[in-house]
């Protein structure tokens, strides 16, 4: 790789060992994946801020980087922790387990990350502009800032991350390059099924495209309009289910204004054509469980915004959660605090709902509930619940959760 002469002198170790030792890392990386150069990068997001992702070894590395002296060079904010650092009691969190997140967030802290611990840090402090070059890692938010910010980031993993935060530069190769970002696989929406797309068909969509396009980009034709809450969950269930980190729907994101510009004037590789049939098959795929008696309902994921407060909020007034089931609402402490002065926090937990902010389902210690079947409007969370919490998941619209969490009862659909 060229390094430019600052470059140089962090590698030789002038700018201090987490710096160079940080250097050190993105320049392997870069010469695994040919790339010529590193780019600047204008802010960082890191996925190991969560106790169950860094464990012990995270620990240890950030100990040492901040007996080091590391500080991050650009604006970098952090993923969900995991614990609600104010109601980690409630979610029968182990004392111990807590006190080891609580660690990592001081350590962070001195590293002068930003505690925003959310898995949406687009929607507060770090929103990114088309075009910038971005060093994030969390699937869901990297797939937002590339699809519908059009800004420039790869997957990085976790520490990759760090370092890239910690001397503000990534190596250029994948999707900081032009050429890389152009369409691969067309999805063609029946016009049957565009005419009646509703809110719940997004994540099932997401889910769909991911499990056909694995790491290759996506372009969709035949989505009338969409939301910001709606892309959200479309690109959350694309890289669960695959590793999508880049989609184009044609007429809606950035990069696809018209089907040509999607593809950079190429033909596609692949054809897909989706219809109504393959929506249902591919909603029976997302549930592992039967319906029947509900232990928990997980909504918020990714981290619920102040509309999908309201939501929540208005499907919930003059109600009450089943005395058999805990409705668990994630979310960020900035959303937090504004649905609270709006009145939904008041009415959400009035009904026997619990807030968890700054956390999600995915990263806490469920074990101690021994929860047997889980109910999801996420199509993220549906594709990990199996593995992460351990029981049944079904799927269902974000109404028919909340009415699981009243009655008690689901119907797999």
């Amino acid at each position: 790789m060229h390094l430019t002469d600052e470059e140089q002198r962090i590698l030789n170790g002038e700018h201090g060992e987490p710096q160079r030792l940080s250097l050190q890392v993105l320049v392997k990386l870069g010469e695994a994946y040919g790339a010529e150069r590193m780019v600047e990068i204008r802010s960082a997001h890191l996925v190991g801020s969560s106790y169950q992702i860094a464990g012990e070894a995270g620990i240890a590395i950030y100990t040492q980087l901040v007996e080091q002296g590391a500080r991050v060079k650009v604006r970098t904010t952090s993923d969900p922790g995991s614990i609600d650092f104010t109601r980690w009691r409630q979610f029968r969190t182990p004392a111990e387990y807590a006190e080891r997140q609580i660690l990592i967030a001081e350590l962070l802290d001195r590293m002068g990350v930003i505690p925003t611990w959310t898995c949406t840090p687009y929607t507060i402090f770090n929103v990114p502009r088309f075009g910038e070059d971005l060093g994030w890692s969390e699937s869901s938010a990297v797939v937002f800032a590339n699809s519908v910010m059009g800004a420039r980031t790869n997957r990085l993993a976790a520490y990759v991350d760090l370092c890239a935060a910690l001397v503000g530069r990534v190596p250029r190769f994948g999707l900081h390059l032009p050429e890389h970002r152009r369409g691969e696989v067309l999805f063609e929406l029946d016009p049957a099924l565009s005419a009646s797309f509703e809110d719940h068909h997004f994540p099932v969509l997401g889910y769909l495209v991911g499990q056909v396009t694995g790491d290759r980009i996506p372009v969709i034709v035949g989505i009338r309009e969409a939301t910001f809450d709606q892309l959200k969950a479309f690109g959350a269930a694309a890289a669960a289910s695959g590793s999508v980190a880049l989609y184009h729907m044609v007429g809606i994101t950035p990069e696809a204004r018209t089907l040509d510009e999607a593809f950079g004037g190429r033909p596609p590789v692949e054809r897909i054509f989706v219809g109504k049939r393959e929506i249902a098959r591919t909603l029976e795929q997302m549930s592992s469980g039967n319906g029947g008696t509900v232990d928990v309902v997980g909504v918020g994921c990714p981290h619920a915004s102040v509309d999908q407060m309201r939501r929540y909020a208005s499907l919930l007034y003059g109600k009450r959660v089943h005395a058999g089931v805990e409705l668990w609402v994630c979310t960020n402490t900035v959303v937090e605090e504004m649905a609270r002065k709006m009145g939904y926090v008041e009415t959400i937990e009035r009904a026997g709902a619990k807030l968890m902010v700054g956390t999600c389902h995915n990263d806490c210690p469920l074990g101690a509930w021994g929860f047997r079947r889980l109910v999801t409007d996420s199509g993220k969370f549906a594709y990990y619940t199996p593995t992460t919490v351990g029981s049944e998941c079904v799927f269902a619209s974000t109404e028919a959760c909340i009415a699981a969490a009243i009655t008690g009862q689901v119907e797999r659909r």
